[in-house]
């Protein structure tokens, strides 16, 4: 299954995340609580994957309920019940993208 481009962004997100991290446990401005060596990028991602569900549940929960304003299929008339406009609307395509 080929990945979305939400998905995509995501993934890009969780990188940089973990390359934050990786700078902020290596930042010299710590002193002697510095970290350094081949440990710090592993614990960078655990400490990001142990964020993330955190940090994504409400982005997810709030594209649910716009989804739920802007159904992709649309209403019985086939229009978006919110836009008025032939379903999927703008907000649904983004959404679903």
């Amino acid at each position: 299954m080929t990945p979305t481009g939400a998905a995509l962004a995501l993934e890009q997100a969780h990188r940089q995340g973990v390359g934050a991290a990786v700078a902020g446990l290596s930042d010299a401005g710590l002193g002697p609580l510095r970290l350094t060596g081949a440990a710090v990028p592993v614990l960078a991602e655990a400490a990001v994957s142990s964020a993330t569900p955190f940090l994504r549940a409400p982005l997810l929960a709030r594209i649910s309920r716009a989804l739920l304003l802007h159904p992709v299929s649309g209403s019985e008339d086939g229009g978006c019940p919110t836009c008025g406009v032939s379903a999927p609307c703008t907000t649904a395509s983004a959404l679903s993208a």
